[in-house]
């Protein structure tokens, strides 16, 4: 890639570059990224079930 762009004169700046991870940094991140979406999930659906359980009690008390 740099090599097409250098025989068109276009120059490539890298203006976000990190260190490369190790393996085992990647493999943490990676780790960290799928227990934040299963706990989102998680987290979510117990979330619906509680407002249902919320608005079961609301109608509950308006009848007494």
């Amino acid at each position: 890639m740099f090599s097409i762009c250098e025989q068109f004169g276009v120059e490539i700046v890298i203006i976000n570059r990190t260190e490369d991870a190790s393996f085992e940094e990647d493999l943490a991140n990676d780790v960290l990224e799928i227990i934040t979406v299963f706990s989102a999930r998680l987290y979510g659906s117990h979330s619906h079930n509680n407002k249902k359980i919320v608005e079961e009690l609301k109608k509950v008390s308006e009848e007494f």
